[in-house]
């Protein structure tokens, strides 16, 4: 089988390549997945490693799951045991096997943001300052989690911040610990410091992983690269594809020195450039080259256009008077689109601000062209698929966190001083809250509340076994699981608590497409607890098995989400000054010239920017004008149409003369 075949040069070189460190400078489209797939396959198909000795981190299931997929196509079952997944699920998985080491249960849980927020929250009222109710919970999170990562807090935060983080962190990690937990950030953590406590952890992963794979390599951040280091630290067989043009998670914390100094921070390592780009035109790319040449701290890198031969229209920039006449001139656009042969799904709408989409949106309300928005709110987030999530994870892994968020949801009278009575005991007697929970008379709760607990954990009990295999409550997995929920009274809760119908059926929606995932994934492995298990760990690492599904829509987002996508036409809305680069959160500069690289980079054939000449600004209009990112490159990359459309051309012009005189001809009724 021939690795190579269709490649070209460069992507031969990458692939070709066995041992010792290598760094793949991937430009956009420049076909970095068919690069990866095809070095896993051929290190597999050679036998210079077996896919069990072979690791890809990755920064989304989706790609992970992709490349697994098409390495097993070309070399069948010899892909098995091939590791691919994201940094959060290889901590979970490597927790999971050494539990008892970092002084978990084998059921430990993993706190979501939310979760988090509220173990916070119920810290603070244990602090005695007389400002706390002023702290904003996620700021004091980021800080505690730059403390537990041996971080120093940066300038710019209050003193009151920083002295609250230090008084919380430990705390906190006392909390996690008394859960019986872990959150987001420890999946990270939490491997590293097992690696230095227990170092013979680290020599069995080194030993069994000989070749390292790491995509999207300009996103990773301190941890993550700590991780990376350790596990090729014997072989050094380290592969790193990535694009530092497109780094655009500073905010969060990416380090982009990572992909820079890569090549002085690992000796004899070779440097392999992707630079003919398959996705785009050659009059885009010659936009994008421009914009993104004027940050002066990156890898040298031109994007060629493999359709330079074929015939391109420049990018073309509107001007619009108002954001009301953009989100107008958005469906005009898109309509013209459509009589050029473009579906709606082959559009993108793209912003800088999520504020920004709401004009966009209630206009293509307005003209009835379907519209999906990308990158918003996970169906995870929502909070009946969380607390559905908390009774299923409640039924197999019991824990604090989940039983808390459910045990009086629906309610059932088991209110807040009820609970707060159980967790007092559970503390002055050493026990865990579900224990307590048992121990009801001895914690002092009425009979009354007390037997509707016993009721509670009794029906949480037999919730798996009857899921799985109790064929009264339905024959799928789905109807089953929307069964159970009516029985626990919660559609009559929502249905109660929703003041009008439409809301009611947006809330039960949620429940029955958790009940589809759920389906979907049993069907795929086998109806077992553990089957059930697996599902908590891949609904906690946000692993939707349905989001593949595409529909003739129009996407919104914004220029963040918008990265790893393409789109045969893309819009990019609102390129303005103090919108991009962004006024308030744009204050790396090079970072927001590398988003609005990464927006134009989207577009596969058309490209068209607006901005506008005055914005509505707390309540108040201002005028505004173009972004410096546009200002600086040359005019002639674009066409620029000051008064917001295009003239209109002889032969339009006479078709629309026509239409007029016509309607004037046609007799009055």
């Amino acid at each position: 089988m021939s690795w190579l075949t269709g490649l070209n040069p460069e992507q031969c070189a990458a692939v070709s390549h066995n041992e010792g460190p290598l760094l793949i400078l991937a430009g956009a489209g420049s076909g970095k997945t068919t690069v990866l797939v095809s070095r896993t396959g051929r290190l597999i198909d050679e036998r210079i490693a077996k896919a069990n000795e072979i690791v890809v981190l990755t920064f989304t299931n989706k790609s992970a799951r992709e490349l697994k997929h098409r390495v097993q196509v070309k070399v069948g079952d010899r892909a098995k045991g091939l590791w691919a997944g994201t940094f959060h699920s290889f901590g979970l998985q490597l927790l999971r096997k050494n539990y008892k080491k970092i002084g978990l249960s084998s059921h430990f849980g993993v706190l979501d943001q939310s979760d988090t927020q509220a173990v916070v929250k119920e810290l603070l009222k244990e602090v005695k300052n007389s400002t706390k109710e002023k702290f904003d919970a996620d700021k004091l999170i980021n800080l505690i989690n730059l403390l537990r990562a041996g971080k120093s807090i940066p300038v710019g935060y209050l003193d009151e911040y920083h002295e609250l983080a230090e008084v919380l962190k430990p705390k906190y990690e006392a909390k996690l610990k008394t859960l019986g937990v872990t959150d987001f950030e420890g999946l990270l953590l939490e491997p590293l410091k097992l690696f230095k406590n227990h170092p013979e952890v680290l020599t069995g992963l080194q030993s069994q992983f000989s070749q390292i794979m790491v995509d999207e390599f300009q996103d990773t951040n301190i941890e993550q690269m700590k991780l990376i280091r350790s596990l090729a630290d014997r072989h050094q067989n380290l592969t790193v594809v990535g694009d530092d043009d497109q780094s655009i998670y500073g905010w969060r914390g990416a380090e982009i020195s990572n992909i820079l100094n890569f090549p002085h921070d690992f000796k004899n390592c070779k440097v392999i450039k992707l630079e003919r780009n398959y996705r785009s035109t050659s009059t885009i790319l010659d936009l994008g080259n421009e914009v993104i040449a004027k940050n002066k701290k990156r890898h040298g890198k031109v994007l060629i256009s493999t359709k330079s031969g074929q015939k391109s229209d420049k990018p073309e920039v509107f001007v619009l008077e108002n954001e009301d006449e953009e989100a107008d001139f958005v469906v005009r656009e898109i309509k013209m689109l459509g009589t050029q042969g473009f579906l709606f799904s082959d559009v993108a709408v793209l912003y800088r601000s999520n504020t920004q989409g709401g004009f966009i949106e209630s206009s293509l309300r307005r003209a009835q062209i379907p519209y999906a928005i990308s990158g918003g709110t996970s169906i995870f987030d929502r909070k009946e698929a969380k607390d559905w999530l908390a009774y299923i994870k409640q039924s197999i892994w019991p824990d604090e966190v989940s039983l808390r968020r459910i045990i009086n949801t629906p309610p059932r009278g088991i209110g807040e001083q009820t609970i707060e009575k159980i967790s007092e005991f559970a503390e002055a007697n050493g026990q865990d809250f579900q224990t307590a929970c048992k121990n009801w008379r001895e914690a002092g709760i009425n009979e009354k509340q007390g037997e509707t607990i016993d009721s509670f954990l009794r029906w949480l009990w037999v919730f798996p076994q009857r899921l799985l295999d109790d064929t009264t409550l339905g024959n799928t997995y789905s109807e089953r699981f929307e069964k159970l929920v009516r029985e626990s009274g919660y559609r009559d809760h929502l249905s109660k608590m929703s003041t009008e119908g439409l809301m009611f059926e947006k809330k039960w929606q949620v429940i029955e497409i958790v009940g589809r995932i759920l389906e979907s994934f049993i069907n795929k492995r086998s109806p077992e607890i553990d089957t059930l298990k697996d599902f908590i760990d891949a609904m906690l690492l946000r692993d939707d098995p349905n989001e593949d599904d595409k529909k003739n829509q129009v996407q919104l987002m914004t220029f963040h989400a918008s990265k790893g996508l393409e789109f045969p036409a893309v819009i990019l809305a609102g390129i303005e000054e103090d919108l991009l680069p962004h006024k308030r959160l744009g204050g790396d500069l090079d970072e927001e010239r590398r988003l609005f690289y990464v927006g134009i980079t989207r577009a596969q054939k058309k490209l068209i920017l607006t901005y506008c000449r005055q914005r509505k600004k707390m309540g108040v209009i201002k005028g505004v004008f173009a972004s410096r990112f546009l200002r600086e490159v040359n005019e002639d990359l674009y066409t620029n149409f000051e008064h917001g459309a295009r003239p209109v051309t002889g032969e339009a012009r006479e078709s629309l003369v026509g239409d007029f005189l016509k309607k004037l001809n046609q007799p009055r009724t």
